[in-house]
């Protein structure tokens, strides 16, 4: 998130303080993400935590928080198992829990990983990506050597779940009256700004989003005929989500979004000209060729930016949020997704040609 949530900090650090038997002595708000509010706490003068915070009355965060119950304690097996070193893992409490609850939030510390995101790193260099690939492959292949009796896993399903609330959210804008660029008796403009732009927006694009959707259900119905085995996968293994620590190696954060699923889970961000360095060096790490089920990416493009829309449309339209989130939400719809709907197309027919001219 972009603002830092409305709560006494200063409560907040003493419930840490006694919950994990440390020493708090500041918390510093961090900018980032759209799933829960983020933070560094401060002990003795140095970072030394990362701690994130879901607000029960978010529907996006409340979702989140509750898939706390079992990626949780997968990174904490794979870390105190040394499975994967390059991960962020829970701290657990003195009571031995994986989080507190404060008022209305639950709120989880993690090691803190010393180094710069790649949040701003693209495009990514020929040799980052084939790093990228090397740490999905060995994601991948921690599958075989999951403990299913203490980490129960969902697996994907190929949701589409998240559709009636995009529709809801597209019914509202056309029916909401437009008032704004209206001046009031005081001389006052009238109207919601953010309102007006999304209608904008959208509206003219409301075909294109209803035929996107229709797609999604067809490839929905290929992807549940794909009988390949899941693997172990992160989800979202975008810029934001990669730390190069100060030893050089990339490593993973924010795994909410974990399933067992496709590899192509993981593959959906580097189907641009990066493609083919990902694929080669994934399949060096693996120390095997592999099948990508073109469907299936195709699948994961279109959920990934429709669910986006969505998650952003629902904080416009529904939550409670101040001005300054709106502005990001909005610019986030605009700059980060709509934008990029018209490489999606011609980006999938250039891996389906790599794989074909491959054969």
């Amino acid at each position: 998130m972009k603002v830092k949530f409305e709560i006494d900090e200063k409560k907040v650090i003493a419930e840490l303080s006694d919950a994990f038997g440390i020493r708090v002595d500041a918390m510093q708000f961090i900018p980032v993400g759209d799933a829960a509010y983020s933070y560094f706490l401060l002990s003795d003068g140095r970072l030394r935590y990362y701690v994130k915070l879901f607000d029960h009355h978010n529907d996006r965060q409340k979702r989140g928080a509750a898939k706390l119950s079992y990626y949780l304690p997968l990174l904490w097996l794979l870390h105190h198992e040394r499975q994967l070193e390059q991960l962020t893992w829970p701290i657990r409490t003195l009571s031995g829990e994986y989080s507190i609850t404060i008022e209305d939030c639950t709120l989880v510390m993690f090691n803190y990983i010393a180094g710069e995101t790649l949040a701003d790193a693209y495009p990514f260099s020929p040799e980052t990506i084939g790093h990228v690939a090397q740490l999905a492959a060995q994601v991948h292949g921690l599958t075989p050597t999951l403990n299913r009796e203490l980490v129960d896993l969902p697996s994907e399903s190929f949701d589409l779940s998240f559709i009636p609330d995009l529709v809801n959210c597209l019914e509202q804008l056309e029916n909401q009256e437009e008032g704004y660029g209206d001046v009031d008796r005081d001389g006052e403009s009238t109207g919601d700004r953010i309102v007006h732009e999304l209608r904008t927006a959208l509206l003219p694009q409301k075909a294109r989003i209803n035929a996107m959707v229709e797609l999604l259900h067809i490839l929905r119905g290929k992807c549940l005929e794909d009988d390949r085995e899941k693997v172990l996968c992160h989800g979202d293994m975008w810029g934001g989500n990669l730390i190069r620590g100060e030893n050089g190696k990339l490593n993973l954060i924010d795994w909410e979004s974990v399933l067992l699923a496709p590899i192509e889970f993981d593959l959906r961000g580097y189907i641009g000209d990066e493609f083919v360095i990902y694929l080669s060096a994934y399949e060096k790490e693996l120390g095997c060729e592999v099948q990508i089920n073109t469907d299936v990416l195709r699948f994961y493009c279109y959920q990934h930016h429709l669910r986006n829309l969505t998650n952003w449309l629902l904080n416009l339209l529904v939550s409670n949020m101040n001005p300054e989130q709106r502005a990001n939400d909005l610019e986030m719809i605009l700059y980060h997704c709509m934008n990029r709907w018209d490489s999606i197309e011609p980006q999938l027919l250039a891996v389906e040609k790599q794989l074909r001219d491959r054969k």
